[in-house]
């Protein structure tokens, strides 16, 4: 009788060392660094912006943004969309490649953006082309009404 309840309790013994362990390893798994990545995100600039000249409240639309690429280290990854009231801010995502010998030939881009149209103010659109000798950002900025 007795050897099957220290033969339980030594099973469970071991199965929580195994699940302690396993969590162990994972968690510090998680929080090893990689130096091998050698990489940052940038923000880069809208060239033009195909938009409609209104909208129709309740109408979805998309607009073609085209950005520019300094050079072959740059790869577009995403966009930033953000609300602030009636405006909205959009921003190209380049990742950049910093061990990479790059070309210096710029390209161009382009990426698309749904917007549902569901307020009656007018869209107004900043797109980030970059910033001025202060380090304000530059927009091209464009309004929309909605009818």
């Amino acid at each position: 009788m007795y050897p099957n309840k220290t033969n339980k309790s030594l099973n469970q013994l071991t199965m929580r060392q195994y699940l302690i362990l396993f969590f162990a390893v994972i968690t510090f798994a998680g929080c090893s660094s990689n130096d091998d990545d050698n990489y940052h995100f940038e923000y880069v600039p809208v060239l033009s912006a195909d938009v409609p000249t209104e909208f129709v409240y309740g109408q979805t639309y998309r607009l073609i943004v085209t950005y520019e690429m300094p050079n072959s280290c740059y790869s577009f990854y995403h966009y930033d969309y953000i609300y602030e009231g009636t405006s909205r801010m959009v921003a190209p995502i380049a990742i950049v490649n910093d061990d990479e010998l790059c070309t210096q030939a710029t390209y161009e881009g382009s990426f698309f953006v749904f917007v549902q149209a569901l307020q009656y103010e007018p869209y107004v659109f900043n797109f980030w082309q970059g910033e001025d000798v202060d380090g304000e950002p530059i927009y091209l900025t464009i309004e929309v009404p909605v009818i």
